[in-house]
């Protein structure tokens, strides 16, 4: 029992530390915009937010997002997100910095 205890530890520090996370801090002047992801179309929140990203096979993540509010031009940006951090909290706290100012119809 104690061997597999062993055993089974080993396997999830193994499995946390092939997780990469990374975070972004979306900002949008002026703020109260929606964000969407535009690969997918689903809503990732209203700025000012941050957003989460964790994928156990790569280093950095492409992102595509659509900001949209009403009287203003929608607005697109691409960025990459560093996948560096070895834990969600650790990559919200050190979340990279995405504004985006959007322009009056």
């Amino acid at each position: 029992m104690k061997r597999l205890t062993s055993l089974i530890l080993l396997l999830s520090l193994l499995l946390s530390a092939c997780a990469h996370h990374g975070a972004a801090y979306i900002q949008s002047r002026p703020p109260g915009a929606e964000v969407v992801d535009v690969k997918t179309g689903v809503a990732l929140g209203v700025t000012p937010f941050k957003y989460w990203w964790r994928d156990d096979s790569v280093s950095r993540k492409f992102v595509n997002i659509r900001v949209h509010k009403e009287g203003y031009r929608d607005k697109t940006n691409s960025f990459w997100v560093d996948l560096r951090h070895d834990s969600r909290k650790t990559a919200l706290d050190n979340a990279q910095s995405i504004e985006m100012v959007l322009q009056k119809n």
